[in-house]
């Protein structure tokens, strides 16, 4: 009973702040009724930097950031930076996210608008005891990845329909080297 009256708050509190207007959901931090992290039993927190309106076609990409030898590096701080639908380099499309205890982490987004050449999402991570990571993440159906561009991994998406909206799907793992 306490716990379905915790969980009704919640989503009156989330209901409300949606009512007053557009919000920067990656701000947002909710905490389970058990006090641990959201998605700290089956998947990662989403951190979703998409507004409604915001041009170009909503995108969700989720990685595990590991160690060289695959172990799953909990705990880490991951910065990206992409340009917007329209290809603009905005505040809105930036943020920090941090890997869950098993390195799982996940970001809703758009697919970049092309900003000289190849559509890309800058990653970089800083972490005491491995090796500076930073690449691009690229996409492979992208008619201008042959378009000279410094580094960079590409990946597949995928789509799928989510509640009656196209969402493209990719996955992009991290794997760190010890110094």
């Amino acid at each position: 009973m306490l716990k379905q009256g915790f969980l009704l708050a919640v989503t009156m509190a989330i209901a409300g702040l949606l009512a007053s207007g557009p919000i920067n959901a990656a701000a947002l931090i909710v905490a389970q009724a058990d006090g641990s992290a959201p998605g700290s039993d089956n998947k990662s927190r989403l951190i979703d930097l998409w507004r409604p309106g915001d041009a170009g076609q909503r995108m969700n990409i989720r990685g595990r950031v590991t160690s060289i030898d695959g172990t799953p590096l909990g705990g880490i701080s991951i910065s990206i930076r992409q340009a917007d639908g329209n290809g603009d380099y905005t505040d809105n499309y930036r943020a920090t996210l941090v890997s869950d205890a098993q390195g799982r982490y996940q970001f809703g987004t758009v697919v970049p608008g092309n900003y000289s050449g190849a559509r890309h999402v800058h990653v970089s991570v800083y972490q005491d005891g491995y090796q500076y990571f930073s690449t691009s993440i690229l996409f492979k159906d992208d008619p201008n990845l042959d378009t000279h561009y410094e580094g960079g991994t590409a990946i597949f998406l995928e789509e799928s329909t989510v509640n009656g909206e196209t969402i493209m799907f990719g996955r992009f793992d991290i794997e760190l080297t010890p110094q």
